[in-house]
C-alpha cells in the first residue's frame, strides 16, 4: 500500500488536504492501493507496518514533525529502523536537503574546499542560493548593521511560521535568536519569481535540486498574490519533474 501521511489536523482542515486526496486518486488511477492517514493510525507488528490491518510499503510523508519525535511516530520509527518501509522524505533526507543550515554552507564560499565545490559550481550556487548566515553571538552585530537586507527564519520552520521581518529585529533580539533553542538563520531578501499562465501573473515558490549537473528536480506552488499564498485557480500545485 502507498500511504499519504500527514498530521491529523492537516488531514481534516489543512490548506493542502485536497492536494493529498488528488495524489491518492492519481495512485488509485494507476492501479495502486493508496490511502490517506496520520502517524497515530499506524501499527507495527514486528514484521510489517500496518494501516487498518493493511501492510504499508511506501509512504509519501507530509508531516511537519520532521524528525518523528512525537510518540505518534513510534510505529513508523520501528518499521523504518527495521528497513520494512520506504519513506520520502524521512529524517535523513530532511537533514541533508532541507535544514536551512545547508544554505549557509552552499551560499558562501568559505567551505568550498572542504565540500569539494568547484569554481563553476560556486558561480551557479552564488547566482541561485541567497546569502544565508546561521545567527551566532559572534556575527549578531554584523547582521544587525545589515538587517534591512535580510529576513530571519527558524532552522526548522515551515509555511512562514516563526519568520521575522527586519523591522522586528534589533541587536538585543538578534542576541536572543543566537541562543534560541531551535536556531535561526538570516537569509538575504530576493524578489519572488513569477510566471505567466494565460496572461495571469503567478508568483512561484519553486524548489530546484541539482546533483553534479546531471539530475534536476523541480517542484513548488504558484500563488495569485505576491505577498501571501493564494492557491485560487489558476494558481496551485506545480508538478514535479526529474530529468537525466
Amino acid at each position: 500500500m502507498f500511504l499519504i501521511l500527514d498530521d491529523a489536523e492537516s488531514l481534516q482542515q489543512g490548506r493542502f488536504r485536497k492536494e493529498l486526496q488528488l495524489l491518492c486518486d492519481v495512485l488509485h488511477g494507476r492501479g495502486w492501493q493508496s490511502e490517506l492517514g496520520c502517524p497515530a493510525e499506524l501499527r507495527w507488528d514486528g514484521q510489517q507496518l500496518l494501516l487498518k490491518g493493511q501492510a504499508v510499503s511506501f509512504i509519501v510523508n507530509r508531516s511537519t514533525d520532521f524528525f518523528w519525535q512525537s510518540e505518534d511516530f513510534s510505529a513508523l520509527r520501528a518499521a523504518y529502523h527495521a528497513g520494512r518501509v520506504y519513506v520520502a522524505p524521512n529524517p535523513f533526507t530532511y537533514a541533508t536537503r532541507s535544514d536551512k543550515r545547508l544554505l549557509a554552507w552552499l551560499s558562501l564560499p568559505h567551505w568550498d574546499k572542504e565540500l569539494g565545490i568547484e569554481p563553476r559550481e560556486r558561480q551557479i550556487l552564488s547566482d541561485h542560493v541567497p546569502e544565508t548566515h546561521l545567527i551566532r553571538t559572534e556575527n549578531a552585530e554584523a547582521l544587525a548593521q545589515r538587517k534591512q537586507e535580510f529576513v530571519f527564519k527558524p532552522l526548522h520552520g515551515f509555511a512562514g511560521r516563526g519568520l521575522l521581518d527586519s523591522a522586528a529585529v534589533g541587536r538585543s533580539r538578534l542576541r536572543r535568536l543566537a541562543k534560541h533553542s531551535d536556531g535561526y538563520v538570516a537569509q538575504k531578501r530576493v524578489p519572488k519569481p513569477s510566471v505567466g499562465i494565460d496572461g495571469t501573473p503567478l508568483w512561484t515558490d519553486l524548489r530546484v535540486w541539482a546533483y553534479r549537473g546531471e539530475m534536476f528536480h523541480l517542484s513548488g506552488r504558484a500563488s495569485l498574490r505576491s505577498d501571501r499564498l493564494d492557491l485560487t485557480p489558476p494558481g496551485g500545485w506545480l508538478p514535479t519533474y526529474a530529468s537525466l
